[in-house]
């Protein structure tokens, strides 16, 4: 197959978005497809989109299928594929009308997001076929758009086993924590993802003075950027708990299994959101081999019912502490999630898994 992937990621960054298309992309090239990759050129939306638009009509005639990261990329390729009559599939990660409205209480804010969910729409109304990450997206194009069910099609996130396992080289792992200032004997918490206002990160902030109360051997590690990290930052100041968190900023891409391996315990303290989860982060803890202390959005139920960790509302300030607590008191039951989260990882969320799903539905679609 000829597969054009479009997108307005910047791929040079290092993120979990960047990620998915770059292991869709190699994963349908290491099955014999010829694919095209057309990324952001620059900083500016409106300078990169009409980039984008421009290269369809180049490009476009030596493909068979246009793949659209999001419903920016979807609308812009909706009148070159209607006149090269080329197929068009829309990948939903998330319902980005309902993330812009986290951001912001403002009634400029509420209108924005307004627009993005009418752009949801026209992407979804004019697509041959819609991949969304989680059910709980599906349902919503159903109900909300009129969608047809049979057009859409759930694949979740993955990981890339290769690059994320278990690391069993204790003097590796003890360099790397000397280099983070972790102590010999230190509990360590981490999260790793975009500091944005649906993580929750905020939520472990709140539960850190009591956890740190009865566990005076406890770090928190947060790896990553994003609008909310100076925020996030500050709340820490405030508390005067600088001391006891360390934030990385973004960091390289190689190095996250590392981050991911000295960790004792990750963490996924999302805001409930109508989209559902299926976090690329939560893969990649799991094929390290870490338990996890998730929230109990929808798209993470899975964590306790696979033994893989402890699903809480973050919240609820006592329940989250308890979670942890119980994790830090009992290596035992820490070592068996562990074993879960990395068997479960393998089984179910390998990148190649996901990437022949995909080429199903694109072949699917061609036939």
């Amino acid at each position: 197959m000829r597969i054009l992937y479009i997108t307005l990621e910047d791929l040079s960054l290092h993120k979990g978005s960047v990620t998915h298309v770059k292991e869709i992309v190699d994963g349908l090239r290491h099955r014999g497809h010829q694919v095209g990759l057309i990324g952001r050129p620059w900083n500016s939306i409106a300078f990169s989109s009409l980039f984008l638009l421009i290269s369809l009509f180049g490009k476009l005639p030596q493909y068979d299928v246009i793949y659209a990261r999001d419903y920016h990329t979807a609308i812009i390729a909706l009148l070159p594929r209607l006149l090269f009559h080329k197929k068009l599939i829309y990948e939903i990660n998330g319902l980005a009308s309902e993330e812009q409205k986290l951001k912001s209480q403002s009634v400029f804010n509420q209108v924005i997001s307004f627009f993005i969910r009418k752009a949801e729409n026209m992407a979804t109304q004019f697509s041959d076929q819609i991949i969304c990450v989680t059910p709980q997206i599906a349902n919503y194009l159903v109900q909300h758009f009129h969608c047809q069910p049979d057009k859409v099609k759930v694949i979740s996130n993955g990981v890339n086993t290769k690059k994320f396992f278990p690391i069993t080289d204790k003097h590796l792992l003890k360099q790397f924590r000397d280099r983070l200032n972790i102590g010999e004997g230190e509990i360590l918490i981490v999260f790793i993802g975009n500091l944005a206002p649906w993580q929750g990160i905020e939520y472990l902030i709140r539960v850190a003075p009591l956890l740190l109360k009865e566990k005076k051997n406890v770090r928190f590690l947060i790896v990553g950027e994003g609008i909310w990290k100076d925020k996030l930052e500050m709340s820490v100041k405030k508390i005067g708990l600088s001391d006891h968190f360390t934030f990385t900023g973004m960091v390289d891409h190689e190095q996250i299994p590392l981050y991911i391996n000295i960790a004792d315990i990750c963490v996924l303290p999302k805001r409930k959101l109508k989209s559902g989860y299926s976090p690329i982060k939560l893969y990649e803890y799991m094929a390290c081999g870490k338990p996890i202390v998730s929230s109990q959005a929808e798209g993470l139920e899975f964590i306790e019912e696979e033994g893989i960790g402890r699903v809480i509302d973050p919240e609820d300030t006592a329940c989250f502490k308890d979670a942890l607590e119980d994790l830090i008191e009992d290596q035992k039951k820490r070592d068996a999630m562990s074993e879960r989260a990395l068997f479960t990882a393998r089984d179910r969320f390998d990148w190649e898994i996901k990437v022949i799903e995909i080429e199903k539905i694109l072949k699917d679609l061609l036939a």
